[in-house]
């Protein structure tokens, strides 16, 4: 996770110098830029974005841990929150929220890359896209199946 940060802080720190000033920052269906903004306003929005997420996937295991358990929803909680397994359910719980933080820092690292190229280019947003979110929704399923079966209570 922290190299994939530092690429996305490098990545950045690369284009950013060579960028237009006006950035395409929006694109239709099929890949047209309809709507733009300044390249400095681009890149405060990319670092709110990437703030909240590491907020989120670094911290929300953290919270999670601290709720009272009425306020969390877990596969067979009463089994895995008792004391003797608590521990053993947040590591699950933070593994599986690292994982999913590595696969949107990744998805955004490619985004940003069609980003980039398609305003150094005047071109359209690249097709593939389409390939990178549908491979972000393979893993999101394979992840979502994979932590309700390691939830699962052992028979």
């Amino acid at each position: 996770m922290i190299f994939l940060a530092l690429l996305l802080v490098g990545q950045a720190a690369y284009y950013y110098p060579i960028l237009p000033a006006t950035m395409a920052s929006h694109f239709d269906g099929s890949g047209n830029p309809d709507g733009w903004m300044a390249k400095s306003s681009f890149f405060a929005f990319e670092l709110v974005i990437f703030g909240v997420m590491m907020v989120e996937f670094l911290g929300l295991p953290w919270l999670v841990e601290r709720m009272p358990d009425s306020w969390i929803n877990l596969p067979n909680k009463s089994y895995w929150l008792t004391p003797e397994r608590r521990s053993r359910a947040f590591e699950i719980f933070r593994i599986y929220f690292q994982w999913f933080s590595i696969a949107l820092l990744l998805v955004l690292v490619f985004v940003n890359q069609l980003v980039y190229r398609a305003n150094l280019t005047r071109t359209a947003f690249d097709s593939s896209i389409w390939l990178i979110l549908a491979a972000f929704f393979v893993f999101v399923i394979i992840w979502l199946v994979k932590f309700i079966l390691v939830f699962r209570k052992p028979s």
